[in-house]
């Protein structure tokens, strides 16, 4: 007879993996590879986290080989992989094949399964599934298609984005739009762009929130952040474009601060903590994410975006929550390796002989 019995880690080598920074095969509009440089800073503090916990991390950085990526990472004794690839190919829906291969190759990882990383990607599947759980959204329409007349379901001033990509990618001061010509002139300006239909949103007015959480079953939402508008030139919609989160000399980034934690009556954060939490779960984000609302006039809370791989550099919303509630960006990162360690007994095992067997 032959008994399972699970096989104690040894060194607790692991690998960081993200993408490789590919500007001749990038998509969209040259400044925004400004996000996919950013990354390197993200990978460089995680490395020195990871090495301070007494770790031994690796860097690989992976473009489309996604093969060759998987006979690296076989080859070596791994105890977790940091999961930071956010495309392959410079391709955002396949942002899940890397976790989804993972699991194949019985490695533990960080963050998010394929299938949350999928819906969260596809944000209009992403609200169906919010539907479900009754979490508040705007109203929304996916168009594929310059439109002839507005969308019914979708009142003006509406937010035009790209239906599948993260990181405010598409999003400027062009997207606010209030009439039927706008709403055109910026539809063709995203199919045509990025080659995918466009998100055309309900715009809400109100105040802005960041909401970061770490764990799963029972997430730990870490304090409340707020976007401040206050310095933005009157003349621009008040949104966290993709300038506001990667060009720091730009007037939206000068302009958005962020201020953590938010100056909010009890009742309403908890009302805002409530929303955040049964988002997270219902699109099931685990070990980190960040949950974006707004809060309208009426006190609802609208969940814009539940992001289930948000920046972790230092300076990024996540860290910044995790330092207002008295956690180090180091002691961030390991709490993150823990959840995958934590992992590592349904993927490590071993075939051994049975005592007495003949």
């Amino acid at each position: 007879m032959r008994a399972l019995r699970y096989r104690p880690l040894k060194a607790p080598n692991c690998a960081i993996v993200a993408n490789k920074i590919r500007t001749d095969l990038m998509r969209g509009e040259d400044r925004e590879l400004l996000s996919e440089i950013a990354v390197r800073d993200e990978v460089t503090a995680i490395e020195a986290s990871l090495i301070e916990l007494g770790y031994t991390p690796m860097i690989i950085e992976v473009w489309g080989d996604l093969e060759d990526l998987l006979a690296q990472l076989s080859r070596r004794k791994l105890s977790f992989v940091f999961n930071l690839c956010e495309s392959l190919q410079g391709d955002s829906t396949l942002e899940m094949c890397l976790p989804a291969a993972l699991e194949v190759i019985r490695i533990p990882y960080t963050g998010s399964g394929p299938l949350t990383l999928g819906m969260a990607l596809y944000k209009w599947r992403a609200r169906e599934v919010l539907h479900y759980y009754r979490v508040p959204y705007p109203r929304f329409a996916l168009l594929s298609d310059v439109p002839k007349e507005k969308p019914r379901s979708v009142p003006f001033p509406m937010i035009v984005k790209p239906s599948r990509e993260d990181g405010s990618l598409g999003i400027t001061k062009d997207s606010v739009v209030r009439d039927l010509s706008q709403l055109r002139e910026r539809v063709d300006h995203v199919t045509r762009t990025y080659f995918q239909p466009a998100l055309v949103e309900e715009y809400i007015e109100g105040r802005e929130f960041n909401v970061a959480l770490i764990g799963e079953v029972d997430p730990e939402v870490l304090p409340i952040s707020e976007i401040d508008f206050s310095g933005l030139d009157p003349q621009l919609p008040p949104i966290v474009s993709y300038e506001a989160k990667w060009s720091v000399n730009s007037p939206y980034y000068l302009g958005t601060i962020p201020r953590c934690p938010a100056e909010l009556d009890e009742d309403v954060a908890e009302r805002i903590r409530k929303v955040a939490v049964t988002a997270y779960r219902a699109l099931g984000v685990r070990d980190y994410g960040r949950v974006d609302l707004r809060l309208a006039t009426d006190g609802t809370p609208y969940v814009l975006e539940v992001n289930p791989n948000p920046d972790l550099s230092p300076k990024a919303g996540v860290c910044r929550s995790a330092m207002a509630a008295g956690i180090t960006y180091s002691q961030l990162i390991g709490r993150i390796a823990s959840f995958a360690l934590a992992r590592t007994s349904s993927y490590e095992y071993q075939e051994v002989s049975a005592v007495g067997s003949e």
